[in-house]
């Protein structure tokens, strides 16, 4: 009993130690999670932050967002809206992004959120999304109100600028020829054209991407030659042993007319090649080398070979000859002989003496020689120039616009210009020259009181102009 009774409460006695063991450990494992709840840190997000949408172009985009306070990086990516490709994406420590890069006129998305430390009391913030569009190219308006002056054989058309044209393109067409080119001025002359009928075509350019070209404009013109001088003269017919009296008129196209053949209104146009023979332009039958041309009740059959006519002729004198055959208005043959067409020297005509002495010149142009950078504008710029003569038929003209040179020039004093040699050097380095071609020369006008108009012309330097196109200079006589 007593063995029974001890082996029982052996029994018991472990098995209450097992439950007591039980007990403890269930009544343990609910202090111990206590005491884990009580020391668990809880993270709350960060604050979202806001976006705002800052200047754009055709290709940019411009955001910049507010600063969380807790972050230390921002997440961005850039998706076009349409496609949904990511176009950027990455990390970063500032709170703006440019974009680049991008295409014209096209909605895109940003989205932003912030980080911050990993061991901190905060995550990672909510996304914030914005849509931005690029802008669309704007097209440049189309020049209008264009206005043309002729000047001695030039003409020069302008136009009110057109806002935010960096310069403007031209294209006509010249002796079967496109003649192109780019100006940075509203203002185009185009000189030296024969004569005839003539488009240009004229539109607004830009090298900024916001900014397409405008549509042409046509601006049509009728060039014509110009009267420069005229003079009385006589024509000797030898065959009718007779005097009439004419007139000889020079024109800016090279071309001269004898007005009141034989006293009649018939007129002869010509002008004459490097041999200063004799070549008839109006004549109404050729068979070379005769040129028939009517005179009146006449027929004037010109005899055009080698050392048959001869033409030396100015303003102020002249002495033209040639031979011809004369027929009568019923076609009858009265004879051949040579034709003479004189008039005298004037006793008061003008020469290179009159051009000397000291100028005004005023100066309007575009000059990249300022800072070597960019065109800078040149309004009305003033320099005192001096023109002295070194013999009859040429000047040295001292200090035009400014530049302190010497530049050398022929004076024709009966038709009014001044051709600047453009084979020497201006200030060691550059060539004055004309706008369209440095093997151009610059030829200038002077009107009856000696003022001159020098037109398009440029510094030129390693084949590159310096002085942009539209350059006009006038210089008046003091």
């Amino acid at each position: 009993m007593n063995r029974n009774n001890n082996t029982i409460i052996r029994s018991l006695g472990n098995k209450a130690m097992a439950f007591v063991c039980i007990l403890a450990a269930f009544l343990i494992v609910p202090t111990l999670v206590s005491c884990s709840d009580d020391d668990e840190i809880v993270k709350t997000p960060l604050d979202a932050t806001s976006i705002s949408e800052g200047a754009k172009t055709v290709s940019t985009l411009n955001f910049s967002w507010q600063a969380v306070k807790g972050a230390v990086q921002y997440a961005y990516e850039l998706r076009e809206k349409a496609s949904g490709e990511i176009i950027l994406g990455g990390m970063t420590n500032t709170t703006s992004l440019l974009a680049t890069g991008l295409k014209t006129n096209t909605s895109y998305e940003l989205s932003v959120w912030s980080y911050a430390t990993p061991d901190g009391d905060s995550t990672t913030s909510p996304k914030i999304t914005i849509e931005s569009t690029t802008n669309d190219v704007t097209v440049l308006a189309t020049p209008s109100g264009l206005e043309s002056q002729w000047n001695s054989g030039t003409i020069t058309i302008t136009w009110p600028e057109v806002p935010n044209a960096q310069g403007y393109a031209y294209q006509y067409e010249r002796e079967g020829k496109t003649v192109s080119d780019t100006i940075q001025t509203n203002t185009l002359s185009i000189q030296a054209l024969p004569v005839g009928e003539y488009t240009v075509y004229l539109r607004a350019i830009s090298e900024d991407e916001n900014y397409e070209a405008s549509e042409y404009i046509s601006f049509s013109f009728k060039r014509e030659k110009a009267e420069i001088w005229r003079t009385e003269c006589n024509y000797f017919s030898a065959v009718l042993n007779q005097e009439f009296k004419c007139q000889v008129v020079a024109y800016d196209d090279g071309n001269y007319e004898i007005e009141g053949l034989y006293g009649s209104d018939s007129r002869l146009e010509f002008n004459a090649d490097e041999n200063s023979e004799i070549v008839v332009l109006n004549a109404y039958k050729v068979t070379p080398p005769y040129y028939y041309v009517k005179a009146g009740d006449y027929t004037l059959c010109f005899y055009i070979d080698t050392e048959c006519s001869s033409v030396e002729l100015s303003r102020s004198s002249g002495d033209i000859w040639f031979y011809a055959y004369l027929y009568d208005k019923d076609n009858n043959y009265l004879g051949g002989d040579y034709e003479s067409i004189t008039w005298g020297e004037t006793t008061d005509g003008p020469s290179v003496d009159d051009l000397c002495g000291t100028y005004t010149e005023t100066t309007s142009c575009y000059d990249y020689t300022i800072d070597f950078a960019s065109w800078q504008a040149v309004t009305d710029a003033t320099a005192e120039v001096t023109i002295e003569k070194v013999d009859d038929e040429t000047v040295t003209i001292r200090n035009f616009y400014n530049w302190g040179a010497d530049m050398t020039a022929k004076v024709d004093m009966e038709n009014r210009t001044i051709t600047f040699d453009n084979t020497s050097l201006v200030a060691d380095y550059y060539y004055f020259a004309d706008n369209s071609a440095q093997d151009s020369p610059v030829v200038a006008t002077f009107d009856e009181n000696y003022n001159i108009t020098v037109n398009n012309w440029t510094f030129w330097y390693n084949s590159y102009g310096y002085i942009y196109e539209g350059a006009t200079s006038t210089l008046v006589k003091r």
